[in-house]
């Protein structure tokens, strides 16, 4: 069968908008979106055309996820919750000889998918965590390491904006599954615990100002500053209110995730709880490095929902993918670990999605 398109799955939710819109602006290559509805994909995107059509999809329906990859030479997968899809649709990807982005991505997903490349004899690319954070993140820090080698690095993200659904209810999941590593930092190859650090208070540039920090690292963190060979590393999310803090922290504390029914509570109530009045959305990504005794600064901010972020940064890894040529890796691997990190940051900066600020 001839595959002409890439493919973009849960195209209709803010993350799959982001992907789509800029692909479209991008990148020359017909577009197939896939969702639950057609009838909402057309009430999105208008009428199928040369440069996109549509074809309804189920996630939870082997069949159907096949169908609708067998006609990609590459798919972009932003439905979601993660924790629940894990390799569905990258087994899907696997059968058909599609190469696979996800702009999720953690340690379960990845040995699932580690997991299904072992039983198909099938060439592909996996790039997963290829949106903001877990994503853009490591990118960014990778970026920043790419021509030296430091004492330390500190990495703080922080977001203005809501939750989707699916991701408050990914990080409920996370909590279930004990993912990353709390209260921890990384140190000559080793991860390390700390003895303070939450709740401790940092100031960063406008529109963020003063943020309550959580120290927590990823495995997609961990592999970035192992790679790039930082002596020691330290990444915290950051809260806007102490009380929102504390909110995070007891959903963990009290285990409010053993039934699914807890999980869709709790992540309703982490919804409401990042709710405020303020109307600005937008992430920042503000690193510290040492080198020498000397400590500088540089950061990566976007004024632009964090969700929709994550499909921009999913389109870009795409499109850097396909421009490689089949010189890509083959196999699964965190999308920091696939691409050109000074050129995705050149792609995001021409998007006019993002702005690089370096300080002294």
């Amino acid at each position: 069968m001839n595959k002409k398109y890439v493919g973009i799955i849960g195209a209709t939710g803010q993350v799959g908008v982001g992907a789509v819109e800029t692909l479209l602006n991008n990148y020359s290559a017909p577009l197939l979106l896939g969702g639950r509805k057609k009838v909402k994909l057309i009430e999105q995107f208008g009428a199928e055309s040369e440069t996109i059509k549509y074809q309804t999809v189920d996630v939870f329906n082997k069949a159907s996820i096949r169908a609708f990859c067998e006609h990609c030479y590459l798919v972009i997968n932003t439905a979601g919750p993660s924790s629940i899809t894990l390799a569905r649709v990258a087994e899907a990807c696997l059968v058909t000889n599609t190469n696979y982005i996800d702009v999720s991505g953690d340690k379960a997903m990845k040995l699932s998918i580690e997991d299904a490349l072992t039983k198909h004899n099938s060439p592909i690319t996996c790039a997963i965590s290829a949106g903001v954070y877990p994503g853009l993140t490591e990118m960014f820090v990778a970026f920043l390491l790419r021509q030296k080698r430091v004492e330390r690095i500190s990495c703080y993200f922080a977001g203005k904006g809501s939750f989707s659904e699916t991701g408050a209810y990914d990080i409920i999941s996370s909590l279930e599954k004990d993912e990353g590593y709390g209260m921890s930092y990384y140190s000559n190859g080793g991860i390390k615990k700390l003895t303070s650090g939450i709740g401790s208070q940092m100031l960063l540039p406008a529109p963020f100002h003063q943020v309550y920090t959580l120290p927590l690292m990823s495995e997609e963190f961990i592999t970035c500053v192992k790679e790039y060979r930082a002596a020691n590393a330290n990444f915290y999310n950051t809260f806007a209110t102490s009380k929102i803090l504390s909110d995070f922290i007891m959903i963990k504390a009290m285990q409010q995730y053993k039934t699914e029914e807890e999980k869709r509570a709790s992540a309703h109530r982490l919804i409401e709880t990042y709710h405020t009045q303020d109307e600005q959305e937008g992430f920042i990504i503000y690193v510290e490095t040492e080198e020498n005794g000397k400590t500088q600064t540089c950061y990566l901010q976007s004024n632009t929902n964090w969700n929709y972020g994550s499909g921009v940064v999913a389109a870009c890894v795409a499109i850097q993918m396909q421009e490689m040529n089949g010189t890509n890796k083959k196999g699964c691997y965190f999308a920091q670990s696939i691409v050109d990190v000074e050129e995705l940051m050149q792609q995001l900066v021409k998007t006019k999605f993002i702005s690089i600020i370096g300080e002294k």
